[in-house]
Order: C-alpha cells, then sequence, then structure tokens
C-alpha cells in the first residue's frame, strides 16, 4: 500500500520590489479613493459644486450656478449657503432672501427698487458680494468680511437713494485698493449704516448727499469712511458721537458742506473734510453751566416782557 503523499504547501506571492511596487500601491490608492472618497474635492483651491435649495415665486429652482428671476415682480427665497452661485433678480421690485452664507456668490437685484435679506458675506476662494443694481433697494446684510482683492466681500447699492444696512465691515483690500471688507451707496442720496468698521474695512458714500452711521471705526486695527461730494453726514448710531480710534481710523467727508459728528481719541486717527463738527453732550447728560459774562450779556439782549 503506497503511502498518501503530504500537502502541498502554497506559495507565497512574491514580494513586488522597485518600479512595480510603486505602480501596485498607486492603484490600490486609486481604486480606494473611487470606493469611499465623497464627490467634492477637499483641495484647497479646487472649485466647488454650485450649491443652492431656491424658489423663484414658490416654484424651486433648478439645480445650476444661476438662479434667475422674471420680468415682474419676483420673491426668491434661499434656505441654504449659496456657494459658487449669482442670484440675479431681473426687472420688476423684488424680495430676495438669502437665510444661508454667501460663499463665492453674488446676489443681485437687477432693476427697479429692489429689497435683499442675505447673511454673512463669506468669500473662500474667490469674491462674495450683494448689489441692488438700479432703483431705490433696502440692502440688510449681517456681516462684510473680505481679505485681499480676489476674496472681497462688497455690497453696492449702485444707482439710485438706497437704503444699506450691515454689521460689522472688516478686511484689508489688495492690490490697487480693491476688495476687501467694503460697502459703497455709489450714486444717489443714500442712508448707510454699519456696525464697527475695522481691519481695514472701508465704508464710501459715493455721489450726492449721503448719510452715513458706525458704531464704531478702528477701535482694533483701523478703517476708514469716505463720503464722497454732496453735503454728508457722519456719526455714530442716531446721530450719536462716532469715536474714531483707539486705533488707525481715518474720516473722509468729502466734497461739500458735511456734518461729522465724530471725536478722535488717538493721534494716529484722521478727521478731514468735515465743515461742521457739533461739540459732543458731556457724558453725564447735564449742559455745561454758561460763563457770567455770557450770562449778562444775553439778559441784557432780551427785551423787556412786562
Amino acid at each position: 500500500m503506497s503511502a498518501t503523499p503530504p500537502p502541498r504547501r502554497s506559495k507565497r506571492p512574491k514580494a513586488l520590489r522597485g518600479p512595480a511596487a510603486l505602480t501596485a500601491l498607486l492603484a490600490g490608492a486609486a481604486a480606494a479613493t473611487l470606493a469611499g472618497a465623497p464627490a467634492e474635492a477637499s483641495t484647497p483651491g479646487a472649485v466647488r459644486v454650485p450649491m443652492h435649495q431656491c424658489w423663484v415665486n414658490g416654484n424651486s429652482a433648478p439645480p445650476g450656478d444661476t438662479v434667475s428671476g422674471t420680468d415682474g415682480d419676483d420673491h426668491i427665497f434661499c434656505d441654504s449657503d449659496l456657494e459658487n452661485v449669482t442670484v440675479w433678480g431681473g426687472n420688476g421690485n423684488d424680495m430676495i432672501e438669502v437665510r444661508g452664507l454667501v460663499i463665492d456668490s453674488a446676489v443681485m437685484g437687477g432693476e427697479g427698487d429692489d429689497v435683499i435679506r442675505a447673511k454673512h458675506l463669506v468669500p473662500q476662494n474667490a469674491s462674495s458680494m450683494v448689489r441692488g443694481n438700479r432703483g431705490n433697494d433696502i440692502i440688510k446684510v449681517a456681516t462684510v468680511a473680505g481679505d485681499g482683492a480676489e476674496h472681497g466681500a462688497v455690497v453696492h447699492g449702485d444707482d439710485g437713494n438706497d437704503k444699506i444696512t450691515t454689521g460689522s465691515v472688516t478686511g484689508a483690500p489688495g492690490k490697487f485698493n480693491r476688495g476687501g471688507g467694503i460697502v459703497t451707496g455709489n450714486d444717489g442720496v443714500d442712508t448707510i449704516k454699519v456696525g464697527t468698521i475695522d481691519f481695514s474695512g472701508r465704508v464710501l458714500g459715493g455721489s450726492e448727499a449721503d448719510e452715513i452711521e458706525a458704531a464704531a471705526l478702528g477701535p482694533e486695527s483701523g478703517g476708514m469712511i469716505q463720503a464722497g461730494p454732496g453735503d454728508d453726514r457722519i456719526s455714530g448710531p442716531g446721530g450719536s458721537v462716532l469715536t474714531v480710534g483707539p486705533h488707525w481710523g481715518s474720516v473722509d467727508a468729502g466734497v461739500g458742506k458735511d456734518t461729522c459728528t465724530v471725536k478722535s481719541v488717538s493721534t494716529r486717527t484722521s478727521i478731514s473734510s468735515c465743515e461742521v463738527l457739533p461739540k459732543a453732550a458731556p457724558a453725564d447728560g447735564a449742559a455745561k453751566p454758561a460763563k457770567p459774562a455770557d450770562t449778562a450779556d444775553e439778559s441784557a439782549a432780551e427785551p423787556d416782557s412786562r
């Protein structure tokens, strides 16, 4: 009787070396990427896929990089962040509401007297923008924070008598003073009310007689207000005194008879072209007592009413 031969041992695969090993490693990494990696690239600077969840007059807007209104009065509502998306109101008096962040996107009213409400402008790989275009527009934006020419956060009123309200305005511009964080009224008689202007943020009135109110200017780093041509008014909220500084801050009222209710608390600040500089009231609200000589002169000047 013949003996049963022992079972054969399976041979181990021969280890790959050199170029063959590198090829196998790259092939395995590619297969793993296709199987489990998300579709959106995570590489910094990569182009983002347009994202939005918007409705135009109650109808869901189709996917894509543009959300457009009609030639009439529209209600455009976006209940999500906007990434690489342009919202365009077109003709008519439009209402545009964006509940999410405005990331590398533009929200524009188009022709007509539009109302635009948006959350924070957050440029990441490009610029974020809100524009009223032509018409007497009302624009409200939570915060305007940019950084450099290619990462600007900008609010434009454009043509018309616009009312612009924002939170803080921050961000240094890039080359040729472009980009950064900026709010500008452009043409027309504009009313601009903003929060703190700092870290090189800028507020520009544009042409004609504008009213600019800011909560603070340059408390940490620096900021600028330039009113431009026209009889402008610059102050704190509700006409209160605007403190410029203690760090770098600049107020330039421009050409015209301008009223600046402002005060400087540092030698590093600059206030110029203000023809009218109202005196600030005392901190306790009490009026300064009149000088005895002034009191006597006033009494002599008043007629006897008896």
